[in-house]
């Protein structure tokens, strides 16, 4: 199959183009969003992260068969063990929000272990965090810009 300039999306991450797929539309849409209206630095985004990666991750005993996730937002100084940490992870989807598609990310982050996590289609975004108190995750149906998930952090320490 033959790719026309316009079949292919800028990824200001990756700093590459990439083939233009309806969950990549999403994707890149909400990465834009982020960075130009929400505030988050570009430098502390990644893309298609390999689970496996993390620095957190790199001494667990459990195997994280090559799963990555669409977006994490790091950030500096929210961990005491860890310099950088996940403070957000993103799940795109081109498709409904089900359930199913929610429990897949609230299942990732069992071992991300980020503060927030996200779900996302081209109609709407959820935000999810775990209640400690309530031994729940609650939610938002909108995406919290950088500074006030930064605060929120830092408020629960």
């Amino acid at each position: 199959m033959k790719l026309k300039a316009n079949d292919k999306l800028y990824d200001p991450i990756r700093k590459t183009f990439i083939t233009k797929l309806p969950e990549e539309i999403v994707r890149q849409k909400l990465i834009n969003h982020m960075i130009d209206k929400l505030h988050y630095p570009s430098g502390l985004l990644a893309v298609e992260k390999d689970l496996s990666t993390l620095p957190h991750l790199q001494n667990k005993e459990f195997k994280i068969n090559k799963r990555r996730a669409d977006i994490i937002c790091f950030a500096k100084n929210i961990h005491p063990n860890y310099l950088i940490y996940p403070l957000l992870m993103i799940e795109c989807k081109a498709c409904s929000l089900t359930k199913k598609t929610i429990d897949q990310v609230l299942g990732y982050n069992h071992f991300v272990e980020a503060f927030f996590v996200a779900i996302a289609n081209k109609y709407k975004i959820v935000t999810f965090w775990y209640n400690l108190k309530d031994q729940r995750y609650d939610s938002l149906d909108y995406l919290p810009d950088y500074t006030q998930l930064i605060r929120s952090v830092k408020n629960e320490k």
